[in-house]
């Protein structure tokens, strides 16, 4: 059992104890909302009051993080530095454009974008668009959009695109495919399937 245990991964060097100083507390804040973001919490709990004594307690020298430093500084900058990962390991790829839109209990209609590469999905843009029209014309925008991004910023090869059953997804795709006719265009029953070995197969 000690053998085992004497396995496990290193400990980081931000955990060897030491003076506290701008390194520790980036890290102390960024495992905080890894935390927060994989226990699925609201941003509310770093302010709770058994968590502040808890930190007086235990690590006094860190500096404390309400739910304002989530949203406006380590939130955007996780999302920034994940996202610049991503699209590091994805250049010169193959990629499937996928399209599906809802409206939630709040009346707010999103269209999101995901891009699938080598069997992962992965989100490109979320569009609000709840005081737009629902024409053909405007998701073909959103559409070349997304298509566009990943493109230019992502460096990938769109190979294929699919959209949800809409009418004016259906029409968009007509659209599409007219101004991009090397895409493969594919019918709104090809989205529904999570894996499909024609798909998996050439893309």
């Amino acid at each position: 059992m000690s053998q085992s245990r004497s396995r496990s991964r290193p400990v980081s060097a931000s955990l060897i104890p030491g003076p506290w100083d701008a390194t520790k507390q980036a890290v102390f804040e960024e495992k905080v909302l890894r935390l927060t973001v994989s226990a699925n919490l609201p941003f509310a709990w770093v302010e709770n009051p058994e968590w502040a004594e808890f930190c007086a307690e235990f690590i006094p020298q860190a500096r404390p993080i309400g739910r304002k430093t989530f949203t406006r500084r380590l939130l955007p900058r996780a999302l920034k530095k994940l996202r610049a990962d991503v699209q590091s390991n994805l250049t010169g790829k193959n990629a499937t454009i996928q399209g599906d839109g809802w409206t939630g209990i709040n009346h707010h209609h999103l269209n999101a974008f995901m891009a699938t590469v080598e069997r992962t999905l992965h989100t490109v843009k979320v569009f609000e668009d709840s005081a737009e029209r629902k024409t053909a014309e405007n998701y073909l925008a959103q559409l070349v959009a997304v298509f566009k991004m990943l493109g230019e910023e992502w460096k990938v090869v769109v190979v294929a695109v699919t959209t949800d059953a809409s009418g004016e997804s259906r029409k968009a795709r007509l659209l599409f495919a007219k101004a991009y006719p090397w895409v493969v265009v594919l019918d709104c029953y090809a989205h529904q399937v999570r894996s499909l070995p024609v798909m998996e197969h050439y893309f």
